[in-house]
C-alpha cells in the first residue's frame, strides 16, 4: 500500500513539474517590443520578455508627462531624457535567455541610468520616489536604453514637444 501511495505522490509531483515548466515557457520566451511605443521607442531587432510586451509603461509615461503640461510643472530637458531613459530600460528590459530552449530573462536596468535620473531630477517630478539604485547592474551587460530628446534651446520642454521629437527620433531611426 505504501509503494502505490508513494508511485502516485511522484506522479502528482511529476505532473506538477511539467505545468510549471510549459507556463515559464509561455511567459519567459523573448519576443519583439510592441511596434507603437511613442516614448520608449526601441531599436530595430530588439527583444523583450514577453510579460513586457505590451505598451502599458508607454502610455503611462505619455501620460505622466501630459499631466507634469497640465500643471505647468514640465521638468528640464536633462531631467525629462534621464527619467525616460531609466523608467523606459525598466519597462522595456532587455531580453537573454538560452536560444536553444526559447527561454529569456529580463537584463537588469543600468545603475547608471538611475543614478543620472536622481541627479539630473531633483524635485522635478511631481509624485516621483526616488529609487534606490543600488538594486540595478554595474555590469557591462545591463538594459540601458539610452534616448535623446531633440535639442532645443529651451531649458524645459512641453509634453507635446517632447512626444513630437520622439516621433522624429523613430522616424528617422
Amino acid at each position: 500500500f505504501f509503494f502505490v501511495f508513494l508511485l502516485f505522490n511522484m506522479q502528482s509531483v511529476s505532473v506538477l513539474i511539467l505545468l510549471a515548466a510549459l507556463v515559464a515557457c509561455a511567459f519567459g520566451a523573448c519576443v519583439s517590443p510592441p511596434s507603437d511605443l511613442n516614448v520608449c521607442p526601441l531599436p530595430a531587432g530588439a527583444s523583450i520578455p514577453q510579460e513586457y510586451a505590451n505598451t502599458n509603461a508607454d502610455r503611462e509615461l505619455q501620460s505622466y508627462f501630459n499631466f507634469l503640461e497640465g500643471i505647468k510643472a514640465t521638468p528640464t530637458k536633462k531631467c525629462a531624457e534621464a527619467y525616460i531613459a531609466f523608467a523606459c530600460s525598466r519597462a522595456y528590459p532587455k531580453c537573454v535567455g538560452d536560444a536553444n530552449s526559447g527561454l529569456g530573462l529580463a537584463e537588469n536596468t543600468c545603475y547608471y541610468l538611475c543614478s543620472d535620473f536622481t541627479e539630473e531630477c531633483r524635485g522635478q517630478l511631481v509624485g516621483v520616489e526616488r529609487p534606490n539604485c543600488g538594486q540595478f547592474s554595474v555590469s557591462e551587460d545591463c538594459t540601458g536604453r539610452k534616448l535623446k530628446i531633440a535639442s532645443s534651446g529651451a531649458s524645459s520642454l512641453s509634453a507635446g514637444f517632447m512626444l513630437a521629437a520622439f516621433a522624429a527620433l523613430v522616424a528617422l531611426l
